[in-house]
């Protein structure tokens, strides 16, 4: 038995167990070469460690603020981020000793335990294939605060664990957890259980104790491997990002040069139609210079968008109540909204969300996100506005129920100039301007979308600009 890497809150750690036999499927889930360990494939054994569960489900919540409905979600969490979260510094390595050493007795029992819970909450939560998923996963996380004791009984648990578990108590699935805990703490059944009990018992004593046998080997390989792999992806990433700076340095060098050249012809067609406009008497005439100065308009407005896209300016951070801006900007489309039929749906947080943010450039996000929500469904709809707190900051989700984004759109989404839409429908550039300024603010944007399912575009935002952007 080993040592996961700490989990730190504040001036708090917890340092949990790790299964030898989870760092071996580790070692051949990240090496590429999983093949079956007995009769079980890597990732089972992984779905069968309670405290390394446990372990994920906090750091993807202290990380990403997520709140997973199954345990293949949270899995496939890990096996993501596991080069850059399964980090272990000198003091605390997965090869040395573990601190539960002396505990290996009460570590096997809560293993038996949890994952007893996590199969009856399953088979208490009936035929319903969603519901009997979360209920697996509470089930299986429903020992938290005894992990947490186990490893530091002096802590206060409560700052550790992650808001969408201390709530788990709560319906539909949280029942069947609760009736699950009871069972598998008895011997003696009441007459509507499942009858099968002791073989289900029997079976998580067999995985507890494979839980807890030594290798020697393997084992020791995974946070030298961890540690590479996320080297490489730093690498990586500082490669992408350099390329990143270098396109939009050229995309700024090219719309200075094209704002100089092109403006000034613009200017005089603009300016001449205008004299020639306020003189003429025909009104077909008069139609054709109005085209004429709105194309000027518009390509004017393409030059400036681009030049902000390449260089826009820095974030004026201030306090920033994030609820109170997002419920102004709603209230902006709402006539708009009515007049194509779509309701506007706000959800979520109301209380006030203060961040330190720029909030005239959080307002083009929102503006750019809602309005390209409205030009996705066309007529007769629901965009959802939501805000919800994170342990980092905050989220707005902006949610439609219109056509969705195609596999092929999805990466040009951001793109400047690419508009999924007829000709003539926008410039394209809404989504590119509000991923540049959140990137800026040291957030990130996400899209959730499936064909014919409608899209969410989510904005992360942090508490306060992170420094050395």
């Amino acid at each position: 038995m080993r040592a996961l890497p700490p989990l730190v809150v504040a001036d708090q750690s917890w340092t949990l167990p790790f299964a030898d036999r989870s760092a071996v499927a580790l070692v051949e889930e990240l090496l590429g070469t999983a093949n079956s360990i007995g009769s079980r494939r890597p990732t089972d054994h992984l779905l069968l460690d309670p405290p390394l569960i446990l372990w994920t489900a906090c750091r993807a919540w202290q990380r990403d603020a997520l709140q997973p409905r199954s345990l293949d979600r949270l899995l496939q969490w890990l096996l993501r981020h596991a080069t850059t979260v399964l980090q272990w510094d000198d003091a605390v390595t997965a090869s040395e000793a573990s601190t539960f050493a002396d505990q290996e007795e009460a570590c096997a029992h809560q293993v038996t335990q949890d994952l007893l819970t996590s199969e009856l909450a399953a088979a208490q939560a009936g035929e319903n294939r969603e519901l009997a998923q979360e209920a697996k996963l509470l089930g299986l996380l429903s020992g938290a605060r005894s992990w947490f004791e186990l490893a530091a009984p002096e802590l206060d648990t409560s700052t550790v664990i992650p808001d969408w578990l201390k709530t788990a108590d709560t319906p539909p699935a949280g029942h069947a957890v609760a009736l699950a805990v009871q069972l598998a703490q008895t011997d003696e059944l009441p007459e509507e259980a499942s009858p099968d009990l002791q073989a289900r018992r029997e079976w998580a004593n067999r995985n507890a104790q494979s839980w807890a046998q030594s290798i020697e080997t393997i084992p020791a390989f995974l946070p030298p491997l961890t540690a590479k792999l996320g080297r490489l992806a730093a690498l990586e990433h500082e490669f992408s990002k350099t390329l990143e700076s270098e396109k939009l340095e050229s995309l700024a060098e090219f719309a200075a040069g094209a704002g100089h050249e092109i403006n000034n012809p613009l200017a005089i067609i603009g300016g001449r139609s205008q004299l020639l406009l306020r003189d003429e008497e025909s009104p077909e005439r008069q139609r054709e210079l109005a085209l004429i100065i709105a194309q000027v308009r518009r390509a004017n407005e393409m030059i400036a968008d681009m030049r902000l896209f390449s260089r826009p300016p820095e974030p004026e951070p201030e306090s920033l109540d994030l609820t109170e801006l997002v419920n102004q900007t709603v209230a902006e489309f709402a006539e708009q909204a009515a007049d194509r039929a779509i309701e506007l749906v706000r959800t979520g947080e109301v209380e006030p969300v203060n961040l330190e943010a720029d909030p005239v450039q959080i307002g083009v996000v929102l503006h750019a996100l809602i309005r390209n929500a409205l030009e996705a469904i066309g007529r007769e709809g629901v965009v959802e506005i939501s805000i919800r707190r994170t342990p980092v900051g905050a989220e707005v989700s902006v949610a439609d129920d219109g056509p969705g984004v195609l596999p092929e759109e999805r990466r040009h989404l951001f793109d400047p100039f690419y508009s999924a839409r007829q000709a003539g429908r926008g410039l394209g550039f809404g989504l590119s301007k509000a991923w540049r300024i959140v990137t800026n603010h040291g957030g990130r944007i996400e899209v959730n979308s499936e064909p014919g399912e409608g899209s969410a575009f989510v904005v992360k935002l942090r508490r306060q600009i992170p420094d050395g952007l």
